[in-house]
C-alpha cells in the first residue's frame, strides 16, 4: 500500500513540475523571456525602459529631460489602466476607447512637446512616424511577418 501512495506521489510531483515546464516554456515563446507584451503580461515599467531608450538614441535626451518624458509616461500608462478598468467593469465594451485613448496619446505628446527643444520636437515626430509605419507593417504582415488571419 505504501508504494502505491509513493508511486502516486511520484506521479503527481512529475505531472505538476512537467505542466509548470510547459508552461513557462510557451510563455517564452509567445512573448519572449524578458518581461515582453502580450495579455496578462504587460509591464509598463519596461515598456517605458524601451520607449525611453530609443527615443535617447534618437534625440539625445539630457537626465532632466528622460526624467520627465518617463514621469509623463508614466502618468498615461496609469491613466490608460484606469480608462481600460472601468471600459471592462461598465459591461459597455470597448467602444469609444480607441478615440479616449487617442485623446490621451494627443496630450501626452503636447507635454513631451513642452519637455523637448524645437529640433528634438521635429525628430520626435519622424521617429514617431516611423514607429506607426512599423507597426502597421508587423498588423498588416508586412516584410518578415507572416499575414494576419
Amino acid at each position: 500500500m505504501n508504494r502505491i501512495v509513493f508511486v502516486v506521489m511520484v506521479f503527481a510531483v512529475a505531472l505538476v513540475t512537467s505542466c509548470n515546464q510547459a508552461n513557462k516554456q510557451n510563455s517564452q515563446q509567445n512573448f519572449g523571456s524578458g518581461g515582453g507584451m502580450g495579455p496578462g503580461n504587460f509591464d509598463p515599467e519596461a515598456m517605458m525602459d524601451r520607449q525611453i531608450q530609443q527615443m535617447d538614441e534618437t534625440l539625445d535626451l539630457s537626465n532632466k529631460q528622460e526624467k520627465e518624458i518617463r514621469q509623463v509616461m508614466s502618468d498615461n500608462f496609469e491613466n490608460m489602466a484606469k480608462m481600460r478598468e472601468e471600459m471592462q467593469n461598465s459591461g459597455n465594451g470597448f467602444e469609444g476607447m480607441r478615440e479616449e485613448m487617442q485623446k490621451m496619446r494627443e496630450e501626452q505628446n503636447k507635454k513631451i512637446k513642452e519637455v523637448l527643444s524645437d529640433e528634438q520636437w521635429e525628430k520626435y515626430e519622424i521617429y514617431q512616424k516611423e514607429m506607426r509605419s512599423r507597426r502597421g507593417q508587423r498588423e498588416s504582415g508586412g516584410p518578415g511577418m507572416p499575414p494576419q488571419n
